[in-house]
């Protein structure tokens, strides 16, 4: 009996791949717990943002990542201004947000947390996050985001 065996689709994937071949991939995701229940997902993307509204030659750093569940989207929106590289950023609007936007598209700031960046590579963005956005509690949250 012969058994086909599955392989990687190769070629240019739809967006930047973590690969450096640029072959689609299934490195891609974001999860954590929201007030203890577990939010999954593989789209997840980061930007840099060039001189981040002036002109003082500073780079944000962007993250995003969404979920859609019978129609239903939730989302985090991560900004770093004056993003340096790996490091902790701790979160203090309006300096370094994190957004959690849930079900119904309510936006919930966090107040207090951090995201830290792990590793950034000319492929990916990898780090782990936790904060506090309204009544939500974010834990345990990674990430291993594709870089435009």
């Amino acid at each position: 009996m012969a058994m086909p065996a599955c392989k990687k689709a190769s070629g240019p994937a739809d967006g930047n791949s973590v690969q450096q071949n640029n072959n689609l991939d299934s490195t891609l995701s974001m999860n954590a717990l929201i007030n203890g229940g577990n939010w999954q997902t593989d789209s997840v993307f980061a930007y840099y943002v060039q001189y981040s509204g002036n002109d003082s030659g500073e780079m944000g750093l962007q993250i995003t990542a969404s979920r859609t569940i019978h129609d239903s989207a939730t989302s985090f929106i991560f900004y770093i201004t004056n993003y340096t590289g790996p490091n902790t950023y701790p979160i203090n609007p309006p300096i370094n947000t994190a957004t959690y936007y849930s079900y119904g598209n309510i936006r919930n700031y966090a107040d207090s947390g951090q995201i830290v960046i792990t590793s950034d590579t000319a492929y990916a963005l990898k780090g782990t996050f936790y904060f506090v956005a309204h009544t939500y509690t974010i834990t345990g949250g990674t990430f291993n985001a594709a870089l435009p």
